[in-house]
């Protein structure tokens, strides 16, 4: 009887903690953020693009910037290199922007963006700094929708984020209906309810007196997003939801390769848990003069670091209520019970990821592929998590980025027509 009530008591621990993003998911029907007045542009902005081997893409990005609907007076982009052995740099050079050499002993993203910000910081001419990855492209409103942010008082903002290639194959179709699950039931509910959106690597804003405050950028994990996301949180600075502004991201068309950036990622999460999670605990449990709103962003902070731990012991309850049933010789019928809720789940999210298509930029024909994928891009995390708990990734690892993609400036979303 024990292993039965221990099965079920761990199912009830999971999905009550499922319920806790399900029920902020639920609130994009209900509730939508207020958006951001137009503002005279006034936000001098610093562009900051860390890369290593990124001669083949980095140009677009640097063009979409240098003409952006905003003035060019208040824009400088700076890349900087990072241990790159093509050129990357002499093609930046050439496309408008201004170098920043991180040195042989950087060999992190967010060590090059420490040393970047520590030494742009003291320059008072700029008011926020923009963090982008090599490979993306943006709408071409991208800085007049930060600048309405910023100027209307947001001191950190994330943008939208879209996948660049979605076409290309199941996996990068995959991240687009991924990207579009986030923009839709996470990031936008969590704005409404004065959360914080989820920050990724790229497409971020920061105000500089932010930076002042935190001594600059000082993350020591693979995962400085999360970490640094999670500072914000301790710190009770609220992240703004900007979705004017989009940022389109080049997605792996690789399975294999998708499994080792995903792998990276929880592994990042998983670190910057152990070393974040005590202090977010003491600041809800001890700093009783939080507001609720500010409770609230160290709260979810706390869940968002949480997920692939439970993810990880998702996978108990099955496994002791299996055991429990072998024994009673009833095993081959929960195996049938456990195959019938597989098909059912299947279907469920087939039909969810043909529904993010349908209502996204997508055309449905073209991801209907990914969208019956979806399911095991889906639950391939669990997996990863698992093993990231046993063998973490600790080193970044270079992705070849490869998709040049030829962008309207005058137009506010992706064309389908890429250029590679």
């Amino acid at each position: 009887m024990f292993p039965d009530y221990l099965g079920l008591g761990l199912g009830i621990l999971i999905k009550s903690f499922g319920l806790y993003f399900t029920v902020i998911s639920l609130c994009y029907f209900f509730k939508k953020p207020e958006p951001f007045p137009h503002m005279a542009p006034s936000t001098k902005f610093a562009c900051l693009i860390p890369a290593r081997n990124e001669e083949a893409v980095i140009g677009d990005l640097i063009s979409c910037l240098l003409n952006q609907n905003y003035p060019k007076e208040l824009i400088d982009v700076f890349v900087i290199p990072n241990n790159c052995t093509d050129c990357t740099e002499s093609i930046s050079k050439k496309a408008g922007a201004h170098i920043i050499r991180a040195g042989s002993d950087v060999k992190s993203k967010g060590a090059a963006l420490n040393r970047a910000i520590r030494r742009l910081l003291p320059d008072s001419q700029y008011d926020a700094f923009l963090i982008f990855d090599a490979d993306n492209v943006l709408n071409s409103d991208y800085l007049s929708a930060m600048n309405d942010a910023l100027a209307s008082g947001a001191r950190i903002c994330k943008s939208k984020m879209e996948s660049k290639n979605p076409y290309d194959s199941w996996v990068s179709g995959c991240y687009g209906l991924y990207f579009e699950l986030f923009n839709k039931f996470f990031n936008t509910p969590r704005a409404a309810l004065g959360l914080s959106p989820k920050l990724v690597g790229t497409g971020m804003a920061v105000k500089r007196d932010v930076f002042i405050k935190m001594g600059g950028w000082n993350t020591e994990t693979i995962a400085e997003d999360t970490e640094f996301s999670a500072e914000c949180a301790l710190r009770r600075e609220q992240v703004s939801w900007v979705p004017g502004a989009i940022a389109y991201d080049e997605s792996p068309i690789s399975f294999s390769i998708s499994l080792i950036q995903r792998k990276r990622w929880i592994s990042g999460i998983m670190d910057v848990a152990i070393i974040k999670i005590g202090d977010l605990v003491r600041e809800l449990c001890l700093k009783h003069y939080y507001s609720s709103s500010q409770k609230g962003l160290v709260l979810d902070s706390i869940m968002i670091l949480l997920a692939p731990f439970f993810q990880v012991i998702s996978v108990l309850p099955g496994a002791i209520l299996f055991a429990s049933a072998t024994v009673k010789d009833t095993g081959m019928l929960y195996i049938h019970a456990v195959l019938l809720g597989l098909i059912i789940s299947f279907s469920a999210a087939f039909a969810f990821a043909l529904m993010l298509a349908s209502s996204s930029r997508y055309d449905t024909k073209f991801m209907l592929k990914a969208a019956f994928m979806f399911p095991i891009f889906t639950a391939s995390w669990v997996p990863l998590a698992i093993v990231s708990c046993i063998n973490r990734t600790t080193e970044w690892k270079e992705i070849k980025h490869t998709r040049s993609a030829s962008f309207s400036h005058g137009s506010t979303h992706a064309s389908a027509g890429y250029t590679s």
